[in-house]
């Protein structure tokens, strides 16, 4: 059997849903850029809305305060 790198599937979705850094809610929204691989067996969590190729301010948002974050970003501005 030959396996070709890139031809296998990707890991499901398993980032944390997380915390509002803003309210403390855990009704976290996560929007990834780019889609579901329908290779994947398993469906991601209904807190994971892709967003295509769109480009997007906030890839987090909660559905208590409607805040918007964006985690990579917040992670390098508290390594600073």
């Amino acid at each position: 059997m030959i396996i070709i790198l890139g031809d296998e599937p990707p890991e499901p979705y398993a980032e944390p849903r997380g915390t509002c850094p803003v309210c403390g809610s855990h009704q976290v929204i996560h929007h990834p850029l780019g889609g579901p691989d329908p290779r994947l067996d398993e469906e991601d969590p209904p807190w994971v809305q892709w967003q295509g190729c769109l480009l997007v301010f906030s890839d987090r948002t909660c559905e208590g305060c409607g805040a918007g974050w964006n985690m990579e970003r917040d992670e390098e501005d508290d390594e600073e």
